[in-house]
């Protein structure tokens, strides 16, 4: 009997594993996700669009993702960190205070101002995504306020222009009719305003 025991528990198949999708495959559907956002906004954020968006199948989406609750968790996060810290990073390569406030306006003119009009009004209606809205308009803040920081040594101005600068970045996403011309000069403005206050002369841009 101990030989007939051990014999079947030779020949007994292991388990099936559930494989893991690849970065590449998971990345498709985040990108997706944002591209929904951005054209349908926060109601229109739904399996079935994603999906379509990817030009896939929702068994495909379900080999990605083990639930929908997953994907949104892992979207939002997404966001966060192709937005807001990879930004930031590529900024804090800038040594120069005064270059790197002017790569800050370009930064502010290339953010996807649709999905994160989206993403305010989804933050509205769900709390985990407004923990992540919520860390990324501070990150963002904090850095902003650091580089104005560098130029005037004070940090309550500082502080004073980061937020007028998050001020100008949430109302023009919010807005209704954008003008990114007028948003462009407003940030220049403001930049302006602050080295002329400092007494820094603002460098020629070609």
């Amino acid at each position: 009997m101990q030989g007939v025991t051990t014999y079947y528990e030779q020949v007994t198949p292991p388990a099936k594993k559930r494989t893991t999708a690849s970065r590449t495959a998971k990345e498709r559907y985040l990108e997706a996700g944002l591209q929904v956002l951005a054209e349908k906004g926060h109601a229109g954020l739904k399996l079935a669009t994603v999906c379509a968006t990817v030009g896939a199948t929702t068994g495909s989406f379900y080999h990605a993702f083990a639930s929908w609750g997953e994907y949104t968790t892992a979207l939002i996060r997404y966001w966060r960190e192709e937005e807001s810290d990879r930004p930031i990073a590529e900024a804090s390569a800038v040594t120069d205070p005064v270059e790197r406030l002017q790569f800050l306006i370009d930064i502010a003119l290339r953010l996807p101002h649709d999905s994160e009009a989206a993403i305010r009004v989804w933050a509205e209606h769900d709390a985990d995504v407004r923990v992540v809205q919520i860390e990324a308009d501070e990150e963002r803040h904090r850095f902003i306020s650091d580089s104005y920081f560098a130029v005037f040594g004070d940090r309550e101005v500082a502080d004073r222009y980061a937020t007028a600068a998050m001020y100008l970045l949430v109302g023009y996403e919010s807005g209704t009719h954008r003008a990114p011309d007028t948003f462009a000069w407003v940030l220049q403005a403001l930049v302006k305003q602050a080295l002329d206050e400092a007494g820094v002369v603002i460098p020629t841009r070609e």
